[in-house]
């Protein structure tokens, strides 16, 4: 017997009307807090990822287990991504756009949807380890933020990515087809690289209220090592700031997911104020 319900939602964003596809992990004996509030945690996925990807799916499961106070979670697709709308406004460089847009989407909807819903995390892998915190630049509502391998230096991490025929064929005609095997093709543009590349994320300086975890497996091939400590250099004046390095864990946590989730989970129980 589950101590949980899975509940698929659609919101829709009001700038682009994007129908982002969601799941509501829901807790059937939630914590409830002193003002009769129920916590929910926001989940979101990488790059060329969706909802069910990677760990979220046990992560969402087991943010919160029977011996701790009970999270609802949320975890959804970006637009562009999954069972979501979106592709053809898809935008390599669209960090802010996901932030701005996608995910404040689905924060505001959540509030609106019920008065005792109470945002207390969001959890971003990846990609979207450096929107959540871009979000929380922006905004600074959400009590703590996690960023699970996120890149600070955007400049880096493309002529990496793409093949050399890609390379060429940007220079040639301005963009490429990415194609994937599950979820068709994506266009990739020089603008949206240049976008990219100028997305400051010097600005998450800005963020006072949040308390925030970094975290980066010591064998990621992806996300260079010394991101994390420009991650914590550029957080050192906000509520709190941690970072944790994970031994042989991989960009993806392939085989450290429990470790993972139980660094996550034990940070976030501490850390209810």
């Amino acid at each position: 017997m589950t101590d949980f319900v899975e509940e698929p939602f659609t919101v829709i964003s009001p700038r682009r009307q994007h129908k982002l596809s969601c799941i509501f992990h829901r807790k059937k004996s939630p914590y409830i807090d002193e003002e009769n509030r129920e916590h929910i945690i926001i989940l979101c996925h990488g790059y060329m990822s969706n909802k069910n990807g990677v760990f979220l799916p046990q992560l969402s499961r087991e943010i919160s287990s029977s011996s701790t106070k009970q999270f609802h979670s949320v975890r959804f697709d970006f637009h562009g991504y999954g069972e979501s709308t979106g592709r053809d406004d898809w935008d390599y460089g669209g960090y802010e756009d996901e932030a701005k847009d996608d995910l404040r989407s689905i924060v505001e909807y959540l509030r609106n949807k019920n008065e005792k819903y109470f945002i207390r995390a969001l959890i971003g892998h990846s990609r979207s380890g450096t929107t959540v915190l871009l979000y929380a630049s922006y905004y600074d509502d959400i009590p703590l933020i996690v960023n699970v391998a996120g890149r600070y230096r955007l400049e880096r991490g493309i002529t990496e990515r793409f093949s050399k025929a890609q390379l060429d064929e940007l220079e040639k005609n301005g963009s490429f087809t990415l194609n994937t095997i599950k979820d068709g093709s994506f266009r990739i543009t020089k603008q949206a690289i240049e976008r990219r590349k100028n997305v400051d994320l010097d600005q998450i300086k800005k963020i006072r209220n949040a308390k925030i975890l970094n975290i980066w497996g010591d064998k990621d091939d992806v996300i260079p090592g010394d991101d994390i400590y420009s991650f914590d250099d550029q957080l050192k004046n906000t509520k709190k700031t941690e970072m944790i390095i994970v031994p042989d864990a991989d960009h993806c946590f392939k085989g450290k997911e429990k470790e993972l989730i139980n660094i996550i989970q034990l940070w976030i129980q501490q850390s209810i104020d």
